[in-house]
């Protein structure tokens, strides 16, 4: 009998011994470092002449993408895309997802590619460990972040990683599965309290990404439109951050401006602010005349790219515009008014 259990307890050592290391991965596959070399050879540079930022490779519907943050290409004319070994990858045909800031490259390289998860809503839950893999700051460092799933929506996630600007674009991977979730996008920031109106010492971030699995419609990308398209989005976002800036300011200053939008009515203003003509001006209507200058010159743009802005990514942060500039009307008018008293 001793003799049995001697042999018996021999045989499991020595296939303990010999399987060890593929019990250790086993055990050490939801690790974060484990990932990081799983995927190290799927996770890429996004690099071009105006920055860089995070991708990866990923397999979608059975085809592999190279895929990344529209806001992480759009503009960054030449963008090249190599791994963590400076290999380059060829990519084609690029995609922009509808209702997502996500943008896909068709994949000419025979490159590893990671996976997607599907109805994310039923395969994660909220707590469970994530990890961002990415080019933190753009050094060419993939440097994890671990964290926690903290929300899920029908088109993003909210996790706890404190991930920074060079993750953009980078996989937020599902600790346990191993699979893709998301793509890290943005961050918001809460100085205030949304009821009290207090500071917030330190300020409330949130960090978002945009799921993978709920594209529902993909735009071809034509990039000559495409980049047109960005520039004339800059531009109206330009004017915006003129017209906020006279608001925070109330600087009256024309040579302070750069836009003629809104350098042309502070000059005719003070002009008229000083009524060295025959004819004096009233206080009030040089007023009016100011704030009626501003809002058709902001809305004229406004009005032009509702017409020839047509990919969804971009619409929607003229949306985005069009809100802000409606709020900033209701302040000039109110500042307006006092002027003319």
């Amino acid at each position: 009998m001793k003799k049995l259990l001697l042999v018996t307890l021999t045989i499991i050592a020595v296939v303990a011994a010999f399987r060890w290391n593929e019990w250790r991965d086993w055990l050490d596959k939801g690790s974060v470092p484990q990932l990081t070399r799983r995927f190290s050879s799927s996770l890429v540079f996004v690099e071009g002449k105006t920055g860089a930022g995070s991708g990866f490779v990923c397999d979608i519907g059975g085809k592999k993408f190279a895929v990344t943050n529209q806001h992480v290409v759009a503009g960054n004319s030449g963008a090249k895309f190599t791994l963590l070994d400076r290999s380059p990858i060829e990519v084609g045909q690029a995609a922009a997802a509808v209702g997502h800031d996500i943008m896909t490259f068709a994949l000419l390289s025979d490159t590893k590619a990671m996976e997607m998860m599907t109805e994310v809503e039923k395969n994660a839950a909220i707590g469970d460990d994530v990890s961002v893999l990415g080019n933190s700051n753009g050094d060419r460092i993939i440097a994890p972040v671990a964290g926690k799933l903290l929300g899920i929506g029908p088109d993003r996630v909210e996790v706890s990683a404190e991930f920074v600007t060079g993750n953009s674009g980078s996989p937020i991977v599902h600790i346990k599965s191993g699979k893709v979730i998301a793509i890290a996008a943005y961050a918001t920031v809460r100085r205030f309290d949304s009821v009290t109106g207090r500071p917030k010492d330190p300020p409330e971030v949130k960090r978002f990404g945009f799921r993978l699995d709920s594209v529902k419609q993909w735009q071809p990308v034509a990039w000559p439109e495409y980049s047109a398209e960005f520039q004339a989005l800059g531009k109206i976002e330009a004017r915006t951050d003129e017209l906020l800036k006279l608001l925070r300011t109330r600087l009256f200053d024309a040579a302070s401006y750069t836009d003629p939008a809104i350098r042309g009515p502070l000059e005719r203003y003070a002009v008229a602010g000083k009524n060295t003509g025959l004819i004096k001006t009233d206080p009030l209507a040089a007023a009016k005349d100011l704030a009626n200058s501003l809002h058709n010159a902001c809305d004229t743009d406004i009005a032009q790219a509702l017409v020839a802005i047509r990919y969804d990514h971009f619409r929607r942060r003229l949306g985005e515009q069009q809100k802000l500039r409606a709020e900033s009307y209701k302040a000039l008018d109110q500042w307006m008014k006092t002027l003319g008293k």
